[in-house]
């Protein structure tokens, strides 16, 4: 029976994806993402219309006046959280990499010379908080080289990735390709890094990112810290038994205004104890595409 026409990949690497193993002899690379945004989200104070109500436990309703309490609730991941998980990542040594927005960067100058001083990745987040799908081809390319640029400024480095906060239009990948970046992480649908599909397709290497295992779930599915912790180590022991064979990469998702938060970071200090036990390899997501590239060379799946 002929395929219907698809511009998706519905089979990746199937039931036979690579057989290697990451640095270390690990069969699984865990990737801590830094998402950098307080200051960067809808505001009325910035001159939005409304201010961001969905990103945080504060309870709001849409209004056209300043609400100074959700406010400060952003204001904790800055003034505080990005700290204490800039603390725990260093007492493990542990390279995490950094979604950053420019605009939060811009505000907060020492974050942004912090994480370069202990070397996590930069890569970029947008140039404010915002979404990016409903604009025009030109518009949207004019965003990711002003946000390139502008975060280039603050860090001193190229960012490597892109991830928007509300993903791809069809011909983002090529706006990556030739502009810089190294590989984008804007998907959800492998466990390994893998080369994107559809006509026109640049040859951008792609590192899914992960919804379950990110500390949003705080605000809806994980009632505590120790439902969070209990998710995470549950997902890393499964890739570490699963019978499929081939390594896998775990992403964990993180916002310094939730997990910054102490028992919220408890939480992830555990979960790095034990991943640590299991040796799995925390790595950078440009270390992790590099070492799929080393290995595969180049990457097996060029659909």
């Amino acid at each position: 029976m002929a395929q219907p026409p698809t511009q998706r990949d519905f089979v990746g690497y199937g039931e036979t994806p690579p057989e290697f193993r990451w640095p270390g002899n690990a069969r699984v690379a865990v990737s801590l993402v830094i998402n950098v945004e307080e200051g960067a989200e809808r505001s009325i104070a910035r001159g939005d219309k409304a201010d961001d109500l969905a990103a945080h436990w504060i309870p709001a309703q849409p209004a056209a006046v300043r609400n100074v309490a959700l406010e400060s609730a952003f204001e904790y991941g800055s003034r505080a959280g990005i700290w204490r998980l800039l603390r725990i990542l260093r007492k493990h040594r542990v390279q995490a990499t950094a979604f950053c927005c420019a605009a939060a960067l811009q505000l907060n100058p020492p974050i942004a010379a912090a994480l370069v001083r202990d070397g996590h990745e930069i890569a970029d987040h947008g140039h404010q908080w915002d979404t990016h799908t409903e604009l025009d081809d030109d518009a949207e390319q004019r965003l990711i080289v002003a946000s390139r640029d502008a975060i280039k400024e603050s860090t001193g480095h190229v960012p490597t990735s892109w991830y928007s906060r509300d993903g791809l239009k069809p011909g983002t990948r090529q706006v990556l390709a030739t502009n810089g970046f190294s590989y984008e992480s804007n998907s959800f649908n492998d466990d390994l890094p893998h080369w994107g599909s559809g006509q026109g397709n640049p040859r951008l290497p792609v590192l899914p990112y992960a919804g379950d295992t990110n500390d949003s779930g705080l605000f809806k599915q994980f009632p505590t810290a120790t439902a969070f912790g209990n998710h995470l180590t549950a997902a890393l022991d499964m890739l570490l038994e699963d019978p499929r064979g081939g390594p896998s990469v775990m992403s964990v998702g993180l916002h310094p205004r939730l997990i910054g938060r102490p028992a919220y970071a408890v939480a992830l200090e555990r979960f790095i104890s034990h991943a640590r036990q299991k040796d799995a390899w925390f790595a950078t997501r440009m270390d992790i595409v590099n070492a799929w590239l080393d290995v595969t060379a180049g990457g097996a799946d060029d659909r």
